[in-house]
């Protein structure tokens, strides 16, 4: 699941490593609880001899790693060998690399334009607002008491 985040926060933290964090504490008191109640029996006394052991600490990088090759292995033989479109707009956007090809300069005219229009959304008022500034100018403009010329 790390391996597909795009952003961290607190609840992905507490999600991928919290977890691996609680499972270290609950070891030790599940060891000492459960055999008093006559469950689980076998944990009486494992917590000294599972902590202890460098092998046991071993095991658990050795498996974390082998585990997420098989991941990363994936992942770069995508990249390199299958790549998909998106892979190389990624790598342009990450390393900043300038196109300057004219349609690129068309597509940005065209975002500058669609985020202009998008601010100026934002900040007009209600369509019959008169608290603008400057809208009563436009409406006071217009003489309504006189009749439209005919042919329109």
């Amino acid at each position: 699941a790390a391996l597909i985040t795009n952003m961290w926060t607190k609840w992905t933290v507490l999600a991928i490593p919290g977890s691996l964090a609680l499972w270290f504490a609950f070891l030790p008191v599940y060891a000492v609880v459960a055999p008093k109640f006559r469950t689980s029996t076998e944990y009486q006394g494992i917590v000294v001899h599972v902590y202890a052991n460098a092998r046991f600490w071993l095991t658990v990088v050795l498996l974390a790693v082998l585990c997420m090759v098989r991941d990363y292995g994936y992942k770069f033989l995508k990249r390199m060998y299958f790549t998909k479109p998106y892979h190389i707009v990624q790598e342009i956007q990450k390393f900043n690399i300038p196109d300057y090809r004219p349609r690129m300069e068309r597509f940005k005219k065209a975002v500058h334009k669609a985020r202009l229009l998008q601010r100026l959304r934002r900040t007009r008022g209600y369509a019959f607002s008169q608290t603008e500034g400057g809208q009563e100018k436009v409406i006071r403009a217009y003489d309504t008491t006189m009749q439209k010329p005919s042919g329109y």
